[in-house]
């Protein structure tokens, strides 16, 4: 690499404080530089000030945004030529940011899978081990090779991020089945309108006006196993938001649903569009709308609600 470094298993935010004490310097000194809620995704910022330069980085995260502001500060000096490090290095991307996020990010924007991973291989000494992760999405599979496993389980999904990134976005698989095409599947005895109980007696349309939730509720315990343990896994994973969950949850349990982060046709009395969520079933079907987190929260409740789930959203 033309003398210069690599940041191997260091972030960032290692890298740019061992590059500080070398040259016995002030550590940096990192500032929240505010938070972006105009786009259903929070955005944080964190600006960092070292050797006389100031930079700013964003993330989903405010993690993310302290290694994006530290990369940011990294290549400022590498282009003045203070730093050693190898601007074209691969792991400059993955360190400083979450690769797992992203991919699984790209699989719901694109109804892919969830994605699965595993540790397929580990190798080597205590002082120097060498890790393989497997990142799968349907039948594709990218591995990443690395000596630590967060490190492997980045670089699979970095290349797996390439993959999905690289190929073409019909916009069909961005669709779920619409309002106006479920009505269509009614049979036609459905479509005649009960409007009151004494119709409902003489009517021989004898269908059920309700639905009880303990049917609800049944319904979701019949699902199979193995769709409610991925959906168990999902709502315990601590590195994901509530937001992230009300796509992946429906999605492992192989619900049909369409979520709108701002419906034309639900409006707030300030003019403000709603986010609604759809689950669109056959048998017992749902909609919530909302706005920003407090959204999110009633889609994730309805889901642990039906599902029996104890513990509670961090």
């Amino acid at each position: 690499m033309s003398g210069q470094s690599a940041l191997g298993a260091k972030t960032p935010v290692t890298e740019l404080q061992e590059i500080c004490a070398r040259r016995k310097v002030p550590l940096p000194i990192y500032e929240s530089a505010g938070e972006d809620n105009s786009t259903p995704a929070k955005i944080f910022s964190t600006s960092v000030t070292a050797l006389g330069q100031t930079c700013v980085g964003h993330g989903r995260s405010k993690k993310d945004s302290k290694h994006a502001a530290a990369l940011h500060m990294l290549k400022l000096l590498a282009s003045h030529g203070e730093s050693g490090i190898d601007l074209d290095d691969p792991q400059l991307a993955i360190s400083s940011s979450d690769k797992v996020m992203e991919v699984r990010d790209i699989c719901v924007q694109r109804n892919f899978e969830v994605p699965e991973f595993e540790c397929v291989r580990s190798s080597g000494p205590s002082h120097a081990p060498e890790f393989e992760f497997e990142c799968r999405v349907g039948n594709i599979v990218r591995r990443g090779v690395h000596n630590t496993k967060k490190g492997a389980k980045q670089v699979a999904c970095n290349e797996m991020l390439k993959t999905l990134q690289a190929m073409p976005v019909e916009e069909n698989m961005m669709q779920v089945q619409s309002l106006d095409q479920a009505a269509k599947m009614d049979t036609d005895d459905n479509e005649h309108i009960i409007r009151n109980y004494r119709e409902y007696k003489n009517s021989d349309i004898k269908k059920k006006l309700g639905v009880k939730i303990a049917d609800r509720h049944n319904y979701f315990a019949e699902l199979e196993e193995a769709k409610i343990d991925a959906a168990r896994s999902l709502a315990m994973d601590e590195t994901m938001d509530v937001q992230e969950k009300c796509a992946l949850i429906p999605r492992a349990l192989g619900l049909k649903f369409d979520m709108k982060l701002g419906d034309s046709q639900l409006q707030a009395e300030n003019g403000q569009k709603l986010y609604s969520f759809e689950l669109m079933n056959s048998e017992y079907d749902c909609f919530i709308f909302g706005l920003g987190n407090e959204f999110y929260e009633s889609v994730y409740r309805y889901f642990t609600t039906m599902l029996n789930f104890s513990f509670k959203q961090r």
